[in-house]
């Protein structure tokens, strides 16, 4: 599973971004591998519809949780359409703060 966390800065201890389709980064948790990556967002300048957009990229990257503290409303429903999994979470954490309290509350424990 895909687990995603918008992000301020280029690491996991970045503060948590609160735009989710502006956010700066996204950041990529792989429960099965362990493996966690950062990429930038590519819409994150767009003029308009960067939610959708943002969303986009999150499927292309196999996205199937975003760990997020609001939606736009186009983003959300993007989202359903592409049945994305959303976990609303308060942004003053870092972004490997807001993973890890996901995966206690989830009870996955790799």
């Amino acid at each position: 599973m895909i687990v995603c966390v918008p992000s301020r800065g280029p690491t996991v201890e970045s503060q948590m971004d609160d735009r989710f389709g502006r956010a700066a980064f996204f950041a990529f948790f792989n429960t099965d591998s362990g493996e966690v990556h950062v990429a930038e967002n590519p819409h994150a300048g767009g003029s308009g519809g960067v939610g959708p957009q943002a969303v986009q990229f999150l499927v292309q990257n196999g996205v199937t949780t975003l760990i997020a503290p609001r939606l736009g409303g186009n983003a959300e429903e993007a989202l359903v359409a592409s049945k994305i999994q959303v976990i609303m979470q308060n942004p003053d954490v870092t972004v490997v703060q807001a993973f890890q309290t996901w995966k206690d509350n989830a009870g996955i424990s790799a």
